[in-house]
């Protein structure tokens, strides 16, 4: 079940007090419950910083998007089908394009037309996808990364234990 605090941009089949990006997550299923609202830049770039996701997410006004590049063909399938299952499970999915070892990425929430929590929440997910598949060398095209969703999750809600400190740190921006 979700987990939620702070101000009102997020509904849960019912009115609550949410901050556009701070979102506690228990079950990637519960992701498709999230009724997302649309993302300013500052916002994007509190959620990206606050997740540390790294600076080769390129930000548009509509989406998140990023080139892997792999070893190997079969990474690229791997990384593919692990995030698959993960994006499966949240009912948000990204659009990519694989040519051989390298994977562009697009994600955006069609709701809101532009980046919303799910999207950054996705990103942060392929990273660890990402970072799986090269540090195992994965390389068998039926397998899965090992990444398991609750340890994702647990450093996805982990990672707000700065949100004060990171928030301090750009109150002027908001």
């Amino acid at each position: 079940m979700l987990h939620h605090l702070s101000k009102y941009r997020f509904t849960l089949n019912k009115v609550a007090n949410l901050d556009s990006i701070k979102v506690f997550i228990k079950d990637l299923k519960d992701v498709a419950s999230i009724v997302p609202s649309k993302l300013d830049e500052t916002e994007v770039q509190l959620s990206l910083q606050i997740h540390a996701l790294d600076k080769s997410w390129k930000i548009s006004s509509k989406s998140l998007a990023k080139e892997y590049k792999f070893e190997t063909f079969k990474q690229a399938f791997v990384f593919m089908n692990t995030v698959s299952h993960m994006a499966d499970q949240m009912n948000h999915y990204p659009k990519w394009i694989n040519v051989y070892n390298k994977l562009n990425v697009e994600i955006t929430t069609q709701d809101v037309s532009g980046i919303s929590i799910k999207d950054v929440l996705l990103a942060h997910l392929m990273e660890s996808a990402y970072k799986d598949v090269k540090e195992q060398n994965i390389e068998s095209v039926g397998e899965i990364g090992k990444v398991s969703s609750s340890i994702l999750l647990q450093n996805w809600n982990t990672n707000y234990t700065q949100y004060q400190e990171i928030l301090k740190k750009n109150v002027h921006k908001l």
